[in-house]
């Protein structure tokens, strides 16, 4: 009894497992928002991509425009056809596992293929 007067009791305490709670949930909060930060910047690079797009489309027509028409009507029909379904209609499945195997972070949902489209004109309105 004289051994225990003035210590701290020995073994583990309740104030250990808090800490560890609070520090699981305060990582997955940093996951969520790097996962949520990632998907931002994704569609930050997708909208700069398609400016790049547009300003090179339009260079390529005011260098089009500048040149003489082509007199072989054959050679613009060699390209023509019609495309692929899957090119046609986009992705509208995907391989990838909607959940991450070894992830605590619940995970958002999927994009892909012609959800792009979708959420994009979503973001429009």
């Amino acid at each position: 009894m004289v051994d225990t007067i003035g210590r701290h009791p020995i073994g583990r305490t309740n104030m250990i497992g808090i800490k560890k709670r609070n520090f699981l949930e305060k990582t997955i909060q940093k996951m969520e928002q790097w996962r949520d930060k990632a998907r931002i910047n994704l569609f930050q690079q997708r909208e700069r991509y398609k400016l790049k797009v547009k300003s090179n489309q339009a260079l390529m027509r005011a260098k089009k425009a500048d040149r003489t028409p082509n007199l072989n009507p054959g050679a613009a029909l060699v390209g023509l056809g019609d495309k692929p379904k899957s090119r046609k209609f986009g992705v509208t499945h995907s391989t990838i596992p909607a959940k991450p195997k070894y992830s605590m972070v619940k995970p958002a949902k999927r994009i892909y293929g012609n959800l792009w489209k979708k959420l994009e004109r979503d973001d429009k309105e």
